[in-house]
C-alpha cells in the first residue's frame, strides 16, 4: 500500500496544478465510494438488510392508491 501512496504522490507532483487538483478530486471520490460500499462497516439485521433500511422507506407510498381496478369487459368475439 505504501507503494501506491508514493506513486500517487509522485504523480501529483509531476502534474500541472489544475490536472493534479482534478486527479485528487477523483481519488477522493473513489475513496468515499469505497468507504460507503464496505459491508464490514455496516451493521445488518438477522436477514442481512442494513439496520434502518426499511424504516427509511416506510410510509413513502402512503398516498398511493392500492385499490385494484375492475376488470374491463371482455372483447367481443368475431363469430
Amino acid at each position: 500500500m505504501n507503494t501506491l501512496s508514493a506513486e500517487l504522490e509522485q504523480t501529483l507532483r509531476s502534474m500541472e496544478p489544475e490536472a493534479a487538483t482534478k486527479l485528487e478530486g477523483i481519488v477522493r471520490s473513489v475513496m468515499d465510494l469505497a468507504k460507503s460500499v464496505n459491508p464490514s462497516q455496516e451493521k445488518v439485521d438477522a436477514n442481512g438488510w442494513p439496520i434502518g433500511y426499511w424504516e427509511k422507506f416506510s410510509g413513502c407510498l402512503a398516498d398511493e392508491e392500492w385499490d385494484i381496478p375492475d376488470d374491463p369487459p371482455p372483447e367481443p368475439h368475431p363469430y
